[in-house]
């Protein structure tokens, strides 16, 4: 089923940033085809906010009331690490077109992204067969910038044959057109026989390096990483991108290698993310950790996370790690257990928005579990109530009493959750509903409310209600046009109508 994306605004505004150093032909074509394929690729598209109501964003409000209107769920435009990457390199082939396949260049605005993405990979291969022997540097187009001790040397590349030669030795595309506007800062590794090593992309308006790469776009050698990282240190930029896994950098501005993560000192505190993916070398994170944005532990051979450790966003990648325990003092923004290896969770941990807890290893909720606005648990696997649990500031106890019903359970404030009633039977909701404003909404064949169903505003035809519907508090009926209510449906509270 397709996702309707709420912030197309976002969309847009990625799509100008990244393609701001084509040409007007490369402009629109990133505006049309590119556009479209961010807004149907399911790897840009996150579960939308729970509650989000447009607020002052006139895009989100606008795709709300045409999402609801046509029945389509919500989804929340967010790239992922991986389309960012392939974004990336498509634009180089677009900017690089009109000098290599003028004729295709012509009609490239007939080109879809997916097409695109195939040309750009067979060109990109083709770069990285090149001969290295040509042409010639620029002496004029080479600026030094740092020496490194280690009998090289670090320019920043000035002119057009500069970036030529780069990318001809180099075997990728910086000097294919796509940087020749010089927005970016382009640096590169040089020996003493003027041979390049690495080459390192920096943004200096937002003071963030985009990517270091070696040799055919490959990752940056082990023995050139020291160098890599003196040039970082002469930069002190404010972020560095996820992509550069090998370094990471502190909110104090300080730049550490994660090989070396064993060796971090307690306490620290890093400014972005922190992206384990793939990495075998990194055995052991310090206590009291802090982490701004989020913690990727997919394919890390990480088996224990530190203690007290807080994350400002989200812990991911967890089904495909082998991490069994989560430690005690941890504090994230959202945690998702769907599909992992975790069997338990601490006492006191504290999770600020939302947790998700079906298709898991987990059998028990702990004891002082605090969770800020939804909790989504199998009923039938978690089925014991701690008496203590909190959501959205409500004891569950007091709503569920000291058993769940087996069946898919959300607890908390919940708003426009067509994704959770997504080919469910049965659900039972401990807390306040939300369908307020929405057109024909769909229900499940069995809908249990602990609390307020809210339905103001909302258009329903009580000839297409079906299934049952149990209230236990008030269902608001307010602004809407709803006369006798279906037979099915039961309330133990307040009807609340105009």
């Amino acid at each position: 089923m397709g996702r309707f994306v709420l912030n197309t605004d976002d969309v847009d505004a990625y799509v100008a940033h990244r393609s701001r150093h084509l040409d007007a032909g490369g402009r629109a074509w990133a505006n049309r085809h590119l556009t479209r394929f961010l807004r149907r690729d399911p790897r840009c598209a996150v579960a939308a906010p729970i509650g989000v109501d447009g607020g002052r964003r006139s895009d989100v409000a606008r795709n709300l009331a045409s999402a609801r209107r046509l029945g389509i769920g919500l989804a929340w435009f967010l790239p992922s690490p991986e389309v960012d990457e392939e974004v990336a390199a498509v634009l180089d082939w677009i900017a690089a077109l009109p000098g290599f396949d003028p004729r295709m260049a012509d009609k490239r605005d007939r080109i879809p992204f997916e097409q695109a993405r195939l040309h750009s990979m067979r060109w990109h291969r083709r770069l990285a067969a090149r001969r290295d022997d040509d042409p010639d540097d620029d002496p004029a187009g080479v600026a030094p910038v740092l020496t490194t001790g280690s009998g090289r040397h670090w320019v920043r590349l000035t002119t057009r044959a500069a970036l030529d030669y780069e990318g001809r030795r180099m075997g990728h595309c910086v000097g294919e057109g796509a940087y020749d506007s010089f927005r970016s800062h382009i640096y590169s590794l040089r020996d003493v026989r003027n041979r390049p090593h690495c080459t390192v992309e920096y943004d200096p308006s937002r003071r963030r390096v985009q990517q270091a790469k070696g040799r055919a776009n490959e990752d940056v050698p082990p023995r050139y990483r020291g160098d890599v990282e003196r040039l970082l240190r002469h930069l002190a930029p404010r972020r560095i991108n996820s992509r550069l896994t090998e370094f990471v950098l502190t909110e104090d501005g300080e730049i550490l290698r994660l090989s070396q993560a064993a060796d971090w000192p307690a306490g620290l505190r890093l400014q972005n993310n922190l992206v384990l993916t793939n990495r075998t070398d990194v055995t052991r994170l310090p206590e009291r950790m802090s982490i701004r944005h989020s913690l990727v532990v997919a394919n890390s051979t990480l088996k224990t996370l530190p203690r007290d450790l807080r994350i400002g966003q989200s812990l991911t990648g967890l089904a495909l790690s082998p991490i069994e325990r989560l430690p005690e003092g941890l504090s994230v923004r959202t945690l998702n257990l769907e599909d992992s290896l975790v069997t338990r969770l601490a006492p006191g941990t504290r999770i600020v928005k939302e947790l998700t807890a079906m298709h898991t290893a987990l059998r028990e909720l702990p004891p002082d579990l605090t969770v800020g606005q939804l909790l989504i648990v199998d009923g039938a696997a978690l089925s014991r109530v701690p008496s203590d649990l909190e959501v959205a500031g409500w004891r569950v106890a007091d709503l569920a009493g000291r058993r769940f019903p087996p069946c898919l359970v959300a607890c908390g404030e919940l708003a426009y959750t067509d994704m959770l009633f997504e080919d469910s039977g049965d659900i039972a909701v401990y807390g306040r509903l939300s369908f307020a404003g929405w057109e024909h909404p769909s229900f499940p064949a069995n809908l249990t409310v602990v609390g307020t169903f809210d339905l103001k505003h909302t258009v329903l035809d009580t000839d297409r209600l079906r299934g049952r519907v149990a209230v236990h508090g008030d269902l608001d009926l307010r602004g809407t046009e709803v006369g006798r209510l279906p037979d099915a449906w039961t309330v133990h509270g307040r009807v609340l109508r105009d």
